[in-house]
């Protein structure tokens, strides 16, 4: 029995029957629990909730009305039922579920820094766009558990394009709508549920619905203030971002943009080591790889040379020198066929390297300089600009891979034309 000495305790006293029915109570847990417990069972008062330190002497039980008040008791097996002491955990228990939450909160944060760590390696090993968009997409799945990933990376023309991953969205709605929203807030979004979709954009929430896409986070990737692309995670299942959803994404977001910089300018610096400034043609140099790399056992080479250029530098000054350049390019390459290879070899000479027969190949000789004798806008009428070519063909086997030789050969019937008048082909032997 409990007497009046334990009704004016703080603390918790239930005497239950065998079947687990509050036989007696006292006073003070009538007034925690709010109801009349006797004759009730214990689990239509209280529930068993998971203690961090996870004791084996004591058990943590919650009011079965308000999960967030908790005792802890002590269960005495008796003769006549079962007696139950404790004191109220509330405080405790709170303080519990914060404690799992640092440390479950710590276990996240150090597998996503593995994985920036590991991204971090993995993207120094991209030489390409497209092998850095599938790092990328493949690296963002992983860290937050997506079912699908998607890259698209704006490309030198400024139009955004897919390079890795898939968008369930693809039939659905335009490409670049997902891609766009991230790009234009400048920031990262992440969208959980189809109510927090319409608010986004109810174009976006109807493609979610149809995809079966129950949450998306999309992070722009931003260099010097400028967006260069986005990638995507899509959640087939509902998914709530943490507090450290944004910081990962623009950490990953951010290491991708800074060696999507570093891809773009060594393949600027390569594209420049192998290419004229003025025109964009291929230079000597890459003549010299296309010889390494291409069977000339056929080949014939045809070299021009530009008559009336100097007059044009004299009267008008270089910067109408390139325009003629860049327009003689232009030209050039409008007027020969696909896999023919046109370069500047310097100065004003052009060289083309094609694959044809002899006649063929002074007939594309002749269309060439006809292209070149056009009338240039931009210059007077007493300037004119006409070509002296000529034209080498590889004689077999022996002469295959040895383009210089063809060149020598083409240069030196250039100089047979010219010194007939110039704004004419000559064929070399």
């Amino acid at each position: 029995m409990i007497g009046p000495e334990i009704d004016a305790l703080p603390v918790v006293v239930l005497l239950l029957d065998a079947d687990d029915r509050v036989i007696e109570s006292n006073d003070w847990f009538r007034r925690w629990i709010g109801v009349e417990p006797v004759g009730r069972a214990l689990d239509e008062l209280l529930v068993v909730v998971p203690d961090f330190l996870d004791e084996t002497d004591t058990v943590l039980m919650a009011s079965a009305a308000d999960p967030e008040r908790v005792l802890m008791l002590v269960r005495e097996r008796r003769s006549d039922g079962t007696a139950l002491t404790g004191i109220d955990a509330s405080d405790r228990y709170a303080a519990g579920k914060r404690l799992r939450r640092l440390h479950a909160l710590a276990d996240r944060t150090q597998t996503r820094l593995q994985l920036i760590m590991d991204a971090s390696i993995a993207f120094a090993t991209a030489t390409t766009e497209e092998r850095l968009s599938q790092i990328l997409a493949i690296t963002a799945a992983q860290a937050y558990q997506a079912e699908e990933s998607a890259v698209a990376l704006c490309g030198e023309d400024g139009v955004l394009r897919r390079t890795a991953g898939t968008n369930p969205f693809h039939d659905l709605i335009p490409e670049s709508l997902i891609s766009t929203v991230p790009m234009r807030l400048r920031q990262v979004v992440k969208v959980s549920g189809l109510t927090e979709a319409e608010q986004l954009s109810p174009v976006i929430a109807s493609a979610m619905r149809q995809a079966g896409v129950d949450a998306f986070l999309a992070a722009p990737l931003q260099l010097d203030e400028a967006a260069t692309g986005v990638f995507i995670c899509f959640f087939r299942h509902p998914r709530v971002f943490d507090d450290e959803a944004t910081p990962l994404a623009e950490a990953l977001a951010g290491q991708a943009a800074q060696k999507l910089a570093a891809v773009r300018l060594q393949r600027r610096l390569e594209h420049a080591a192998m290419h004229d400034e003025t025109t964009d043609l291929p230079n000597r140099r890459s003549l010299e790889d296309l010889a390494a790399l291409t069977d000339l056992s056929h080949a014939t080479v045809i070299f021009i040379d530009l008559d009336g250029f100097k007059a044009v530098n004299d009267h008008l000054g270089h910067d109408f020198g390139d325009e003629v350049l860049r327009e003689v390019a232009r030209r050039l390459q409008a007027n020969v066929r696909e896999g023919d290879v046109v370069a500047r070899y310097g100065g004003d000479e052009f060289v083309v390297v094609l694959i044809a027969d002899p006649d063929s190949a002074v007939e594309i000789a002749e269309r060439l300089r006809r292209a070149v004798e056009e009338d240039y806008a931009f210059l007077t009428e007493s300037l004119s600009i006409r070509a002296s070519i000529g034209v080498a063909h590889a004689r077999g086997p022996s002469d295959a891979g040895n383009v210089d030789q063809l060149i020598r050969l083409a240069d030196q019937a250039m100089y047979m034309a010219k010194a007939r008048g110039g704004n004419q082909v000559a064929s070399a032997g």
